[in-house]
């Protein structure tokens, strides 16, 4: 009898324990089940979170969108508005003077225009007389749409021009040399503007010995294209048209390299083609020859101190920069 209360007794205890067991593998269960639970919480607002950030960008890049587009709006407009801004009182003196000039002339002198009763060169001409001053205004601004106002405005009317007169050597390097180089410089210009103000374009100038091969080049051609169009029929100054392309292709292609010695080319084949222009009785044309040998001189100075101002802060940053370096040394 006492072996079985001592077994009994035993079981109890047993079952107490593997009661007591059994809690505690409840409560640690609880407990790891309740910490999954929290870790998934956790998870759970982190993703939440996530994709509220990832909501909250692309709002905020779909916002920026518009607001890309009204900032290159805007930066268009404000370079066209410091374009405007741009020009000095002197400038729209210059160009208002242009245009009266032209109207006076059209008014009181029109059988002076031209020697020709052609309406459609008479239009070509008064096109050509105002567009030629503006464009070369822009050259002297250093602004590269010189080239698209060139194209559309001078070029083809100029060669019309040309060819009523029968200057036959201007009008066709106007439609296959001009064209196509005003093109090309419109896009070289724009890939050298200035850092400090965009709206300009970088210039600068040539070595003496460059400027002495360039001469010959144009002496060159000039005697070269005379002597072949005095062999053309009905061709008239042939030497004087030849040099007066000559020194026109000169400036084009200078240009195009941003060279400050264009102007001295620009100038004589102004000379020369005033002179064309007075033989074959164009006077209107005398008006954009006069104005813009004004504007020759004044673009020749503004492009010269442009160039001496930038070779100066070339010079003063590469002192610096020897300065710093012999420091560290």
């Amino acid at each position: 009898m006492a072996t079985k209360k001592t077994n009994d007794i035993n079981k109890d205890d047993i079952n107490k324990k593997n009661k007591k067991s059994e809690v505690k593998s409840d409560v640690k269960n609880e407990e790891i089940t309740s910490i999954d639970n929290s870790t998934n919480i956790e998870n759970a607002k982190k993703e939440t979170k996530k994709e509220n950030e990832k909501n909250k960008d692309n709002l905020t890049q779909m916002d920026n969108i518009p607001n890309e587009k009204q900032k290159t709006n805007e930066d268009k407009e404000n370079g066209f508005i410091k374009f405007l801004k741009s020009f000095t009182p002197y400038q729209i003196v210059y160009l208002l003077s242009v245009v009266v000039l032209v109207t006076l002339f059209c008014i009181f002198l029109p059988d002076e225009m031209l020697e020709t009763d052609n309406t459609f060169v008479i239009i070509c001409s008064v096109i050509a007389v105002i567009a030629n001053p503006v464009c070369e205004l822009m050259i002297s601004k250093q602004n590269k749409w010189n080239f698209i106002v060139s194209i559309i405005f001078i070029e083809v009317t100029e060669s019309v021009i040309a060819f009523s007169m029968g200057h036959y050597a201007t009008a066709v390097i106007s439609l296959i040399f001009w064209i196509p180089i005003d093109f090309v410089s419109f896009f070289k210009w724009k890939e050298h503007p200035d850092k400090e103000e965009e709206i300009i374009t970088e210039v600068k100038r040539l070595n003496w010995w460059q400027d002495i091969l360039i001469v010959l080049a144009i002496c060159a051609f000039g005697f070269g294209v005379g002597y072949l169009l005095q062999l053309t029929p009905a061709a008239e100054d042939t030497y004087l048209d030849a040099f007066a392309t000559a020194f026109g292709m000169a400036n084009g292609i200078l240009l195009l390299t941003r060279y400050n010695e264009q102007w001295y080319a620009w100038g004589l084949s102004l000379l020369f083609s005033g002179i064309a222009y007075i033989a074959g009785g164009a006077y209107i044309m005398l008006i954009t020859i006069g104005a813009m040998a004004i504007n020759t001189i004044y673009g020749f100075v503004k492009w010269l101190i442009y160039i001496k101002k930038h070779k100066k802060e070339v010079g003063d940053s590469q002192t610096t920069i020897k300065n710093k370096e012999e420091q560290k040394l």
